[in-house]
């Protein structure tokens, strides 16, 4: 039984003809058990495994639910049949990426050949199936032609797919699959969804309990609290501290862990070496080997959460956000940035941002003033003119001045060309201008200048640093590894953890 193409406008004529043509020539070797089915209104009453062939052109773009449509399509193929798809390509029919489509109306998404396979695999079962062809297809297409006319010559992407035989064996479970619940059957939604998801509840017993502290001496102890409320949660855990090899004297001390591993991830003065984390990746695994049910990483800074990762475990819980560091099944997103002036955001400005006197001479990296062609009190730089927020500010010039050359210079601040602020220089110290604007929209000026009746000096300037000072709310270490365990408890002890596994 062969059904004939649905007939409609002129450019889907010319597509039919096509598929007719695919069936005689392109995908000729395809020549599974017939007959052949092209979709329409017959699919849905249609018995299972009926058809060698069913051809689906240009009805998936339109369909509503896209999982329901698929899964209904493949039910009706013989096993060893196939299932040809074909669709407008986004690139050449629809040349955009977003929707509405220029040319039809009734299309619901737009497809390129990963899209259109992201949405096959979402939808059928893995191993039901092989991809025997996916192409464009751009045979006789114009690529000359304007975009605002309807394209010329093939435009689209076909997939073949070819139904097996239940295979003896299944995919591995992941440690959330495992846990999960059996799942009730799925209502068969009508709507579209940007993205299906269950969500089940990982209840699990924590009895091997691992946790790093991989601070130097003033962390670990600013940690002792978080220590201390890990003992009191898994009270009848056996818990395993690991530490650098200076606290662990102090950590068996407190006894509040039963094991206690010494690993020197940071050297113990920090000025000793340069730290390579990611690098001791190897020997950390072959120190901390064993398995645990959960392992928390109670350092406030970022840099030991790659050793984590490394651990076994079936839970890990950190700070950082889940984006950073995805491994993380428990997380608390707090900003970590303490060693930052009340939370700055800093802007940084090249010198090609200002401008000087001609005999300021710029290069790719800096300008270059010499002292004996600049005028007298006069700027020699200025800039950047950028409008700032009101708020506290310090900026930095980058400036290379010749120590103990004798001269003078002067910097100042500039709001709405009204000077706020003046500081004279005649050395290489760093330099920081702090001034506050009170006006919303000041255009901010920074300036150096020749100081009359001195001389002045070389120098060479690189830009500089604006920083907008912030509201002092950062958390103290000690706080952010509490309210960590804190959360750890609520987790295990009260909601669960909430594992996302996508739906089939």
């Amino acid at each position: 039984m062969t059904h004939a193409p649905v007939q409609l406008g002129e450019a889907a004529r010319r597509r039919a003809a096509w598929i007719a043509a695919m069936r005689l020539g392109r995908l000729a070797f395809y020549s599974g058990p017939l007959p052949w089915l092209e979709v329409g209104a017959e699919e849905a009453s249609a018995p299972d495994e009926a058809y060698g062939v069913v051809c689906a052109p240009f009805r998936l773009e339109e369909a509503a639910d896209y999982r329901t449509t698929l899964r209904t399509w493949f039910r009706l193929v013989r096993v060893g049949g196939h299932l040809i798809i074909a669709v407008s390509h986004a690139f050449l029919h629809d040349r955009q990426l977003a929707l509405p489509s220029r040319w039809n109306p009734r299309q619901r998404r737009l497809y390129t050949p990963g899209s259109l396979m992201e949405e096959v695999e979402e939808a059928l079962a893995p191993n039901s199936y092989r991809v025997r062809q996916l192409s464009d297809l751009d045979d006789g297409y114009d690529y000359d032609l304007e975009s605002d006319h309807l394209p010329i010559g093939r435009s689209d992407v076909v997939l073949v797919l070819e139904k097996i035989a239940p295979v003896r064996w299944q995919l591995a479970l992941t440690p959330y699959e495992r846990a999960a619940q059996p799942i009730p059957d799925r209502p068969d939604y009508q709507f579209e969804p940007p993205r299906t998801r269950v969500e089940v509840e990982m209840a699990m017993q924590c009895r091997q309990v691992l946790i790093l502290k991989l601070d130097h001496l003033g962390d670990f102890i600013m940690g002792v609290a978080a220590l201390e409320r890990v003992r009191a949660l898994f009270q009848g855990a056996e818990i395993t501290l690991v530490v650098g090899s200076w606290n662990v004297e102090l950590a068996q001390g407190l006894g509040l862990a039963d094991h206690i591993i010494a690993f020197d991830v940071f050297p113990r003065n920090s000025s000793e070496e340069v730290v390579d984390v990611p690098g001791k990746g190897a020997l950390f695994q072959a120190t901390v080997s064993a398995e645990y049910d959960i392992a928390i990483d109670l350092r406030t800074d970022p840099d030991t959460r790659p050793l984590l990762r490394l651990v076994k475990a079936g839970l890990r819980a950190g700070l950082g956000s889940r984006s950073r560091f995805p491994f993380l099944d428990i997380f608390l997103p707090v900003d970590s940035s303490h060693s930052e002036a009340e939370g700055a955001r800093e802007f940084l400005f090249d010198h090609h941002a200002f401008a000087a006197q001609g005999s300021a001479k710029p290069t790719a990296h800096r300008l270059v003033s010499s002292a004996a062609t600049v005028e007298r009190d006069c700027a020699i730089v200025w800039g950047p003119y950028r409008t700032l927020r009101a708020g506290r500010y310090i900026f930095e010039p980058h400036l290379d001045v010749e120590p103990g050359a004798g001269g003078l210079l002067r910097l100042d601040i500039a709001l709405d060309a009204e000077r706020v602020l003046e500081r004279l220089v005649d050395g290489a110290s760093p330099v920081r201008l702090p001034f506050t604007v009170e006006a919303e929209g000041a255009s901010f000026e920074f300036r150096i200048w020749t100081v009359d009746g001195a001389p002045a000096l070389d120098f060479s300037f690189f830009g500089g640093r604006l920083i907008r000072q912030g509201a002092a709310a950062v958390l103290h270490q000690s706080e952010s590894s509490l309210l960590l365990m804190e959360l750890v408890a609520i987790r295990l002890q009260r909601t669960g953890v909430l594992a996302e596994i996508d739906a089939p």
